[in-house]
């Protein structure tokens, strides 16, 4: 293959746009799902939001918002990641009102202080897996079978963690905190995106996952912050991260910027796990 030359390079900006495409953010009441919606909304995308049932209002007032700012369509719908059905009509609905899905932002997920871990409940350890495991491959399967059956091909993006990595530092005194469910899902989310990207690239479709760090993005607030600032205290940037620094890259997998990506793990941690 011949080398482009300068003059025969695309536009950065053409390809950072999402004009005429349509994006899906699970998990789209959190700060992750609201920012990142908006960020795929600034370079063009109509956005669907979706969570749970109890997070109506703010999946409404999210998508006023962002109509508001960015003048694209934005429209939530509610549901359970974990229901096959909840998922399956989630699909059919999005392709009733806006005729397909282009990205996946597959966000939502749950966490708590998992104060005493070889006490974990079963009953807890199930309803994390569920959300944060088979609700990630139900969102992605579904998703990406609906775009094989378009014909257009794709880019599915998978919320994972840090945590999906490493097991986070803790003191003696917190031993018991290492939230093995959620860790374990978080990598189990990992090899999900590798698996779905090989099962699909023939279909044009790219699979990736992002590991954010520690971002207040509302997903921590029932755990204790006595334990969230240990942790930080481990971060070679010595802070959390802020919502805008977690749109970029998934601005950047959802386009054709990162045309040639799939199968790939991205951490925004701040360089928590170089040690």
């Amino acid at each position: 293959m011949k080398p482009l030359i300068i003059n025969e390079l695309k536009s950065v900006y053409d390809m950072m746009s999402l004009k005429g495409k349509v994006a899906l953010v699970t998990g789209g009441a959190g700060g992750i799902g609201r920012s990142c919606a908006a960020g795929l909304a600034e370079v063009g995308a109509s956005v669907v939001l979706m969570d749970i049932p109890l997070k109506e209002e703010t999946l409404a007032e999210n998508c006023r918002a962002i109509s508001g700012r960015y003048g694209v369509e934005a429209i939530y719908l509610t549901g359970d990641v974990s229901s096959e059905a909840s998922v399956t009509g989630l699909y059919e609905a999005i392709t009733e009102k806006l005729g397909t899905v282009d990205v996946v932002f597959s966000n939502a997920g749950i966490a708590y202080d998992e104060d005493n871990a070889p006490s974990l409940s079963l009953e807890d350890w199930q309803r994390m897996v569920d959300v944060n495991l088979t609700g990630m491959f139900l969102v992605d399967r579904i998703g990406a079978n609906l775009m094989k059956a378009h014909g257009h091909g794709g880019s599915i993006i998978n919320t994972a963690s840090m945590s999906g990595h490493i097991i986070n530092r803790m003191t003696r005194e917190m031993m018991d905190r290492h939230m093995c469910a959620y860790a374990s899902t978080k990598a189990g989310v990992v090899h999900l995106t590798k698996s779905v990207a090989a099962n699909y690239v023939d279909a044009g479709i790219r699979c990736n996952s992002i590991s954010p760090g520690l971002i207040l993005s509302g997903l921590h607030d029932h755990m204790d912050m006595a334990v969230l600032e240990k942790i930080c205290s481990h971060v070679p940037m010595n802070r959390f991260a802020s919502l805008n620094e977690i749109i970029g890259i998934v601005v950047y997998l959802a386009s054709e910027l990162s045309s040639y990506v799939t199968g790939s793990d991205f951490i925004i941690d701040g360089g928590y796990t170089i040690w």
